[in-house]
């Protein structure tokens, strides 16, 4: 036995069920070996030793159902089935072998199988007691551990089912949040604009077709042109990224710079990635899924919007790292710290998107004041990095 061949058991339940295997299997594993053991003595003595054909088989069967009772309590007693250590294993299984051994040698003079505790015969029955003993317990103790193997796999499994389940649903959220949000700027930002555009167009269009316009009206048009050139540059841009980010489909580390470039010129931006995100990131062969690339930007994203709405910095520095196998996204800013009184919808929404895959997400005190958003994300495609 080994430590590969022991999982420890899952609550209440599993401990119950394995010393319900644990003393079923060696009680049954025992009793078939106490009741041949018995009627073959039996048979020999009576039949073939003289002088012995008045032994009862019926003795020999109650001592060893009483050995049988030793073994299965010797069991219990040690805690069988709740060790997972190899060694307690052992023994547990050379202890309540021993046990059923010594009852056994124990009971046969006061049940009358043997009149007396002559040595050769009491070595014979404890050496024999012992070894049946040792393989009864053996065998239980191998079927409680195969039992508990068979368990932990099926709440493994059961556990990867809710999570997939959880991803999805948060991925159905998610969805359901950026197509609100579309939604909302469209009405509240983009349609307003054009509602006014359309507005002073038409004022112009009448004024065109009366013969009566004049210098303002090129002037509308002039207002007109840059409010079009506003929606279709801010909201318009606005609403793709918030679909998907720019730079995505080549890459994490792309789509970050691309981030960047849209902080305010008056912030300064600094990006460090680690030597092995970049092997992981490459275009040419990349090792990152697409949600994991997007999960990375969204990290970033919302690591800069608290920032600039909260902090006010004068710089942030985003990292990009390797802990094992997650991916551990950090931004950092110097502005005023901190808000305890902040609105951070997004933070938890996204806090909630990454736990549903495995990650983590941390919003804390900068290590010279500001803020620090800390993402960590496990990387599955990143297994045969």
């Amino acid at each position: 036995m080994t430590e590969q061949l022991v999982d420890v058991p899952q609550g209440r339940g599993g401990v119950r069920e394995d010393r319900r295997v644990l003393l079923i299997t060696g009680g049954m594993a025992a009793g078939a070996f106490a009741m041949g053991a018995a009627v073959q003595a039996a048979y020999i003595y009576s039949a073939l030793v003289p002088g012995w054909s008045a032994v009862d088989a019926w003795s020999r069967i109650l001592v060893n159902a009483l050995t049988v009772v030793a073994l299965v309590l010797a069991l219990w007693v040690w805690g069988q089935h709740r060790r997972t250590a190899p060694r307690d294993l052992v023994g547990g299984v050379i202890f309540s072998a021993f046990a059923a051994a010594a009852i056994r040698v124990v009971a046969q003079v006061p049940l009358g199988v043997y009149h007396g505790f002559a040595r050769t015969t009491t070595t014979a029955e404890l050496t024999s007691g012992f070894a049946a003993g040792l393989v009864s317990s053996v065998f239980a103790t191998w079927a409680m551990l195969s039992r508990r193997r068979v368990r932990a796999q099926a709440e493994a499994n059961q556990r990867l089912a809710i999570e997939r389940a959880l991803a999805i649903s948060a991925l159905e959220e998610e969805e359901v949040r950026v197509r609100r949000d579309v939604a909302e700027g469209l009405h509240a930002s983009v349609q307003q604009r054009l509602v006014l555009v359309v507005a002073q167009t038409a004022e112009v269009c009448r004024r065109l077709r009366s013969g009566i316009a004049g210098p303002s009206d090129a002037a509308v048009l002039d207002e007109v042109c840059a409010s079009l050139d506003q929606v279709r540059e801010q909201d318009v841009r606005g609403m793709s990224r918030l679909l998907y980010p720019d730079q995505l489909e080549v890459g994490m580390v792309p789509a970050v710079r691309a981030l960047l470039r849209r902080v305010p010129s008056s912030v300064a931006t600094r990006l460090d990635v680690d030597p092995e995100v970049r092997a992981l990131d490459d275009p040419v062969t990349p090792m990152l899924t697409a949600t994991e690339r997007l999960l990375a930007v969204r990290v970033v994203e919302e690591g800069i919007g608290n920032a600039l709405r909260h902090g006010h910095p004068s710089s942030l520095a985003i990292t990009l790292g390797l802990e094992g196998r997650r991916l551990v996204v950090r931004v950092d800013d110097d502005g005023s710290g901190l808000q305890p009184d902040a609105v951070r919808s997004g933070t938890h929404r996204l806090g909630e998107r990454l736990a549903a895959v495995g990650g983590t997400l941390e919003l804390t005190g900068g290590p010279g004041g500001g803020a620090r958003l800390t993402g960590r994300l496990p990387l599955a495609g990143s297994r045969g990095f």
